[in-house]
């Protein structure tokens, strides 16, 4: 495998991840709002998160799709990751109280440890991918 192949085949398992976790939301909208509704965020952000949650990710996956845009995709893609492990993250301390996963589809069958690494797995894709993607840049403007 080449360096240069690297960034396409961590795009590309974002790009699925990020396609999944969206479409899965959205096939189940309704059930979607309500396990939100059961999580210790305000009520009145509820119906915005319901929307701007697959909206972040289906922009993350645009992203990715086009080498031009590609690190945005990747900055887009670590920010969710990062939110989402620092949620999950407070989930399994208790912190939060006892609290349902409101992910869509096999990922919410996973324990919240489970969770957790699988998170950082994919926060630590997506920053590898940014760093790869800044030294391509520096090394195609030498």
């Amino acid at each position: 495998m080449k360096r240069a192949e690297i960034p396409d085949i961590i795009a590309f398992l974002l790009i699925l991840l990020f396609t999944y976790a969206a479409v899965s939301k959205i096939l189940i909208f309704h059930s979607f709002k309500i396990q939100l509704l059961i999580q210790p965020i305000p009520r009145w952000s509820v119906g915005i998160l319901a929307y701007a949650i697959p909206s972040a990710e289906l922009l993350a996956v645009i992203s990715l799709f086009f080498n031009v845009t590609r690190v945005l995709g990747f900055y887009a893609s670590a920010i969710l990751m990062l939110a989402f492990s620092a949620y999950v993250g407070l989930a399994m301390t208790g912190v939060l109280g006892d609290i349902p996963c409101s992910c869509g589809g096999v990922i919410s069958h996973l324990t919240w440890p489970q969770h957790f690494v699988f998170n950082l797995f994919f926060l630590l894709l997506s920053t590898y991918g940014i760093i790869i993607d800044h030294k391509e840049r520096r090394f195609i403007g030498k």
